[in-house]
């Protein structure tokens, strides 16, 4: 029977640094909910030393929490957008 693997957490522990504040002993298990819940941004910073930081968006166990959707799909532009930046491409090339 295979093992079912979890993830190793390598600190109980963090610090979390946003606009120069630091928060110490924030606990790893509660990132993530802290995440959804809009606590934490995409812009604080973490670290397990307080001497090396990454933004979260940027950690590579955090940040597929940040993806977001774009924000607007083909679906919700005008029917004539398309002619628009058409006739806004044709401007732009008789002006160079």
């Amino acid at each position: 029977m295979a093992k079912v693997s979890t993830p190793h957490i390598l600190h109980r522990y963090v610090s979390i640094r946003r606009s120069g504040r630091v928060v110490r002993n924030v606990l790893t298990q509660s990132l993530i909910s802290d995440i959804k819940q809009g606590r934490l941004k995409k812009d604080d910073e973490i670290s397990a030393d307080e001497k090396n930081w990454v933004r979260l968006d940027r950690h590579y166990q955090l940040a597929s929490y940040f993806l977001t959707q774009n924000p607007s799909s083909s679906e919700d532009l005008p029917p004539d957008v398309k002619k628009h930046l058409s006739e806004l491409s044709q401007m732009l090339k008789e002006l160079s």
